[in-house]
């Protein structure tokens, strides 16, 4: 697809990965409906497209809300005509903890990382089927590979099996669905983790080329990939290593805003 004039949704576009995804797809032409909680800094975003020559409409956004979902896809409508592209960024790492989580937390988890992508996809897809088709970018996370993270690779494996049965199901509508799977990217959520890691950018760089040439799954960086490939081979070495230590969250970008 190409992104030129392309209508493209993004949630928890406030901050970190939905942020910079913004700023590159705007770069290329796209015009960026951004969707997060924070309305300052989402107003604030969409100044800065704006002013270096893009196109943004900033919408605020708790996508723990069915009827601020279907607002949020409905305002896009209404504004553009259009939706092609839904970027599902938005997601929490909160209550990874099973036993040490309150309920509270167990429903927020599940409500923002799975629930909130299934509601936005609901919305979306009707107009999608009318226009002729579009894509869908769910991210996920290394952790939807590789179990480490309690209930938030839960989340993340939920995510990743909707991803491939929608893009089973809606192929015949000529939609797209691909699953971006990040590890370790720098964020302020990041600091303190004492591993490699880049920033925000390449998984910016992996969501244009996810548009342009839809792939099933991108692992971002790349060599993530071979890991969790090792990992499904030989599962009982993983499950030696994550006894005997605590193995930090692998994709704990600055979302919580978007919850």
């Amino acid at each position: 697809m190409n992104i030129r004039d392309r209508i493209v949704l993004i949630t928890g576009a406030s901050s970190g990965i939905g942020a910079v995804t913004a700023h590159e797809l705007a770069r290329h032409g796209a015009t960026v409906v951004l969707a997060a909680r924070r309305a300052d800094q989402l107003r604030a975003l969409a100044d800065e497209i704006e002013r270096a020559g893009g196109r943004a409409l900033a919408v605020p956004t708790d996508v723990a809300r069915r009827d601020e979902i279907d607002r949020l896809v409905q305002t896009t409508i209404d504004t553009y005509g259009r939706v092609d592209v839904l970027i599902n960024n938005a997601g929490i790492g909160d209550g990874t903890d099973v036993v040490a989580s309150d309920d509270a937390d167990l429903v927020k988890i599940v409500t923002i990382n799975l629930l909130a992508p299934a509601r936005c996809i609901q919305a979306v897809v009707p107009h999608m089927r009318r226009q002729g088709g579009g894509a869908i970018i769910n991210i996920g996370s290394v952790a939807g590979e590789i179990g480490v993270s309690g209930l938030y690779s839960g989340t993340k494996f939920g995510l990743r099996g909707l991803n491939d049965s929608l893009a089973r199901e809606l192929r015949r509508y000529n939609i797209a669905v691909v699953l971006i799977a990040p590890g370790y990217i720098r964020t302020p959520l990041t600091e303190g983790i004492n591993v490699p890691m880049p920033g925000p950018e390449v998984v910016a760089r992996a969501i244009v080329a996810a548009i342009r040439r839809p792939r099933r799954k991108i692992f971002v960086p790349w060599y993530y990939a071979p890991l969790a490939y090792i990992a499904k081979l030989t599962p009982w070495l993983l499950d030696r290593i994550v006894a005997r230590q605590a193995v930090p969250q692998p994709d704990r970008r600055d979302r919580k805003s978007t919850s």
